[in-house]
């Protein structure tokens, strides 16, 4: 009796170990991305039509998009780092009020928690909505691009999106340029 005792334990530990060693052999490595003091931030994703990392600010989960660094050159004549990155990338900036101060509307749903990132020199701020639906907000200017100036619209232009709830200034923490390896 006790033989079979011990040849059931037996048994049952060669098949546990055969089953963790097969799911240690079928798991893939997953991209990160790193930040330029060589801290992991977190996977390398796609969504939304981008390229990115989720991360958590005050407790929401967002997307925060990465793109590849810009070397040198302006409008079709732009030279791109091969290796390194930079945060976020939005095409158009908008503001309720009339010279692109204070909070960016959040028009991006992407990700859990709809946000924005805003670049002002080397800062790079994550924006986080609240967890409500969004809603039509008035608009009086705008940037395009990351570098752009700041454009005043000739009459404020109502825009569905949602206000800011929280911020996170992600460059104090994960400075760039970013690097996305295994």
């Amino acid at each position: 009796m006790r033989g079979l005792i011990v040849l059931a334990l037996l048994l049952s530990s060669m098949t546990t170990s055969f089953a963790e060693e097969h799911q240690e052999h079928h798991r893939r490595p997953v991209l990160q991305v790193f930040d330029a003091n060589g801290k992991a931030v977190g996977a390398f994703v796609y969504a939304g039509g981008n390229s990115g990392v989720f991360i958590t600010v005050n407790g929401a989960a967002v997307f925060v998009p990465v793109t590849r660094r810009q070397v040198s050159g302006t409008g079709n004549q732009i030279s791109y780092s091969a290796t390194e990155f930079t945060w976020g990338w939005y095409f158009i900036n908008q503001f309720s009020s009339a010279d692109c101060s204070g909070s960016p509307l959040i028009t991006d749903g992407t990700g859990p928690r709809p946000s924005f990132a805003l670049r002002s020199g080397s800062n790079v701020t994550v924006f986080a909505a609240p967890a409500s639906n969004s809603q039509f907000l008035s608009v009086s200017s705008y940037i395009i691009g990351t570098n752009g100036q700041c454009q005043r619209y000739a009459t404020p232009v109502t825009a569905s999106g949602w206000p800011i709830e929280s911020s996170y200034v992600i460059t104090d923490d994960h400075p760039e340029p970013l690097s996305i390896h295994y």
